[in-house]
């Protein structure tokens, strides 16, 4: 909102003047060729006509962001600047304006009301040539602005032009039923893909004809493809027009299909090989990406592989998260780091697993606290921890941990999130979740494999246990529940084999981080060490868990001492080993004097 430009301050109540309150002269910017054609939108505009023509009635568009709300009031005041439009705004001056706007420049609320007395005072004024294009006029709710609201349009003589999210524009009215009277809600769903098709021929049209780049076609149906796809929680065509406007101002001459798919992928982080057709995804690669990582996990690891082929095959059911596991077994033998391996492997970056603890959850409040209370009196307990944990994370893995902790309310409010790709929190907004793998995990059932004595032995009957372990599950969960995950992924105890693997890996962190923060120290680790930790950090009930714990104590704690205590200048050399049964740090003293 522009400020006053003259004083260089905020504008006072009692100094008005209009230029202080609006936040775009449409008029003005469709004069100058600022405002963007609309396309594909006659219906719209056909109904903002016919509403238009009565006197006494304001369209309201309703809809979910992005359909195109803005751009058909837009194009509207383009058909008036053209001599096109409806015979009663001509000559008037279009100007946006937003409620929430107003309210958050003032301290305290009543001085915000007055404000926005004045400016429809103004707007009432019969000499005023203002037609007022409310953005957000459903915040007169939440603003107790609804008698200011009911007297503008109750006596207004002029058009009146507003947007509003449907379920808010549904409860101001009916806190204030008299509202109904004079606003007339059009409401605009988001297009089809054969419609958003020829949005995106006709704008790349009139983008050529201004001097832009073209797009070829292939760029555009990948730019549908793509955001179809990966970005659930936008809508047509805004999301395909922003991609293609990125692509346009990044790339040179005409936008191909490979400048739209790299641009995807530098603003998702999603890898190209994931998303483009043209790059191979090498799946025994992934394979043994996973297997490295997972030791001893064979069925995670080929769960996972089978996912991420549909996501790059295309072929995965676009309504629903990209993957939904149910993940059992044992604490510490991998459930947690598959989420963590997925994020990192998928989208570059660990941190990008939005963990919630569902033993937080485990009375019956816990449904309401998480996916919010229309009884709440704060936007965020409306809103629920779900939502607020989501936002900003188009892209990633939701691990739903110690899942069996939780009351049963909250296990049947994920029901819709996974049948449908989005849950409805107590503010009534859609969450979409189809652009995320939800990863549930539970240890319940898992006694049967400490009952059937498994350590370090695989002689047993794994598949008989698992089925074993699936019984149980289903007797403390519905099958119609349990039926909703794309699969229950076992994961077993850790055998000897795979706890020498994860000691190693674990010291080979150990020694990266040793010589990246150390200017180069070098670790050499003995076997002994691996061996020594393949025994004494080995526990059947707490797996790697308990194994990394024993590396902190023991090896980190004893070379950060070492390294304190001797300060080795850069370049020297220092070995673990085992001594007296403990782990020892003996001094080699300088690299390149071991190498004369």
């Amino acid at each position: 909102m522009a400020k006053n430009k003259k004083e260089g301050k905020e504008p006072k109540v009692n100094d008005f003047r209009l230029d202080d309150w609006i936040e775009r002269d449409l008029t003005a910017a469709a004069r100058s060729g600022e405002l963007t054609p609309a396309f594909e939108m006659d219906d719209a505009l056909h109904q903002l006509h016919d509403i238009l023509r009565t006197a006494g009635r304001f369209p309201v568009l309703t809809g979910p962001p992005g359909v195109g709300k803005t751009a058909a009031v837009h194009e509207l005041v383009r058909q008036v600047e053209a001599g096109t439009g409806p015979e009663r705004l001509k000559g008037a001056r279009v100007v946006q304006i937003s409620l929430r706007g107003i309210a958050g420049r003032f301290p305290k609320k009543e001085e915000a009301a007055q404000a926005a007395q004045r400016l429809f005072d103004h707007i009432l004024d019969k000499e005023s040539d203002v037609v007022p294009y409310i953005r957000d006029i459903h915040t007169a709710f939440s603003l107790d602005w609804e008698p200011i609201l009911y007297r503008l349009v109750s006596q207004l003589k002029r058009p009146l032009l507003a947007e509003a999210p449907a379920r808010e524009i549904d409860a101001l009215t009916e806190y204030w039923p008299d509202l109904n009277e004079f606003l007339a809600p059009i409401e605009l769903d988001e297009p089809p893909v054969d419609r958003v098709a020829r949005i995106l021929d006709q704008w790349v049209a009139a983008q050529v004809a201004q001097g832009r780049p073209d797009v070829s076609p292939e760029a555009r149906r990948a730019a549908i493809e793509l955001t179809g796809r990966f970005v659930g929680n936008q809508r047509f065509p805004r999301k395909a027009l922003s991609l293609l406007r990125q692509a346009s101002d990044h790339g040179e001459g005409t936008v191909s299909r490979r400048d739209v798919v790299r641009r995807f992928s530098q603003l998702t982080r999603v890898p190209a090989r994931l998303v483009d057709p043209e790059v191979p995804l090498d799946l025994d690669e992934l394979d043994r990406f996973l297997g490295d990582r997972l030791l001893g996990q064979d069925e995670a690891v080929q769960s996972m592989v089978r996912m991420i082929a549909l996501v790059k095959a295309g072929v995965a059911d676009l309504s629903r998260p990209f993957g939904v596991f149910f993940f059992v077994g044992p604490t510490g033998v991998g459930k947690t780091h598959t989420a963590q391996l997925l994020a990192d492997y998928l989208f570059g970056d660990r941190q990008r697993v939005i963990r919630v603890n569902l033993a937080d959850y485990a009375d019956d409040a816990g449904q309401a606290t998480l996916f919010g209370s229309p009884l709440a009196s704060r936007l965020s307990d409306q809103r629920g921890v779900l939502t607020q944990r989501l936002a900003g994370h188009p892209f990633g893995v939701l691990l739903l941990d110690e899942f069996e902790k939780a009351h049963a309310r909250v296990h049947d409010a994920f029901l819709q999130l996974v049948d449908e790709g989005r849950f409805i929190n107590g503010r009534a907004e859609v969450v979409p979740v189809t652009s995320l793998i939800v990863i549930a995990t539970s240890n319940a059932g898992s006694e049967v494999y400490r009952e059937a004595g498994i350590g370090f032995s695989r002689a047993d009957d794994l598949v008989a246990l698992d089925a074993e372990l699936d019984r149980r599950l289903q007797a403390r969960y519905r099958f119609e529940f349990l039926n909703r995950f794309d699969r229950i992924v076992h994961f077993h105890p850790l055998d000897r084999t795979a706890i020498r693997g994860i000691a190693r890996r674990e010291l080979a962190e150990l020694v990266q981080r040793t010589a990246a923060s150390h200017h180069g120290v070098q670790v050499e680790v003995a076997p002994a060490v691996v061996d020594w930790l393949s025994q004494h950090g080995y526990h059947p009930h707490f797996g790697a868990r308990f194994l990394r714990r024993e590396v902190e104590r023991h090896v980190t704690g004893a070379l950060a001492e070492h390294l304190v205590r001797h300060r080795p200048p850069p370049g020297s050399r220092v070995q673990l080993t085992v001594l007296h049964d403990r782990v020892v740090i003996h001094d080699l003293g300088e690299a390149r004097d071991a190498a004369k």
